[in-house]
Parts: structure tokens; sequence; C-alpha cells
């Protein structure tokens, strides 16, 4: 056991040995990377350095105009205000002229239709006056105007108006027309 403890203190110390070297190997590589990214990191620190510049610069003209911007939103805020109420005073302008606009076509047609039938009347009072009686017993109208329908009558069963056929009726009329009294219809259908 004694010439076993030499060897392993051999054996231990190039274990040592080998480690110590793989740990510089280690820590030269990563001195080299950390050169590389260090590099790296200067390259881009110098390429953004005049966007940066730019960036400050751009911020720098937009403070003045940012400035103004709070202002102008409330002249914004007013002007809206005022066109609101402007377009509230139009709309109650607007119903007033429709109201109107609708009271003169109403009068407007009250004084057509006096206008009219004052016409239509001085029109037939002259017309007796000259002793002209109208071809077709109708007073005279005034140009343009049409003539109105005549109403048909309520009991026209073409209509689909008017009361129900009184069958008792129809036939009471129709032996009253031959001759024979209506009583004596009313006593055979009595039978």
């Amino acid at each position: 056991m004694e010439q076993i403890l030499p060897v392993a203190l051999v054996v231990l110390a190039c274990v040592g040995v080998w480690a110590v070297v793989e740990i510089a190997l280690t820590m030269r590589s990563a001195r080299r990377d950390i050169d590389k990214l260090t590099a790296s990191a200067t390259e881009v620190i110098e390429q953004t350095q005049p966007v940066v510049a730019k960036l400050d610069g751009i911020a720098d003209e937009l403070e003045p105009a940012a400035k103004r911007v709070a202002p102008l939103l409330d002249k914004t805020t007013g002007t809206v205000g005022t066109a609101d109420e402007s377009l509230a005073r139009l709309n109650g302008i607007l119903q007033d002229v429709s109201s109107v606009s609708g009271a003169a076509s109403s009068v407007t047609d009250a004084v057509k239709g006096v206008a009219e039938s004052a016409a239509s009347g001085v029109a037939g009072v002259v017309s007796r006056l000259r002793g002209d009686a109208p071809a077709s017993g109708r007073a005279p109208k005034l140009d343009g105007a049409t003539d109105p329908e005549p109403p048909a009558p309520a009991d026209d069963p073409a209509r689909g108006e008017g009361r129900y056929v009184d069958y008792d009726a129809v036939a009471a009329a129709q032996t009253q027309d031959a001759g024979e009294p209506a009583g004596a219809a009313e006593s055979q259908k009595e039978d």
C-alpha cells in the first residue's frame, strides 16, 4: 500500500496539471470571445451614435411644437363646441322654416279654393245674365280645372258597399210592378 500512495500522488498531480492547462485554455478562448464581443459592441455603439444624435435633434425640434399642441387642442375643442351650437340653431331655424312653409302652403290652398269658387260663381252669374245655359247643365269652370267624379250610389251592389240584398223587399217590389198589392205578397209568404 505504500507503493500505491506515490502512484496516486503522481496521478493526482497529473490530473491537477491537466486541469490547470484546461482552465488556462478556457480563459484564453473566453478572453478572445470577450474581445470580439467588445469590438462588436464598440462598432454598434459607433454606428448608433449618429442615429441617436439625429433623434436627439428631432426631439429638440419637436419640443416647441409639442408645447403648441395643448393650446391648439383647447382651440379645437372650443371650435367644435361652437359648431355644435351653430348646428343646433340651424336645426331650429329649419324647423321654423318648415312650419312656416306648411302654413303658407295651407293658406295658399285655402286662397286658391276661395278664388276658384268665387270665379265659378261669377262665371255662373255672368252666364245666367247673358242667358247662356251650360250645355252640360254644369257650372262653368276655370281653365285647367277638372270635373269631380260623380259619387256612386250607396246601394250599388257592384261596388260591394251598401246594404245586403233584402229578398222580401225585392219580391214586394216585383209584385207591385206586376200590379199585385204589397200585402198579397206578404200573405203568400206567410202561407
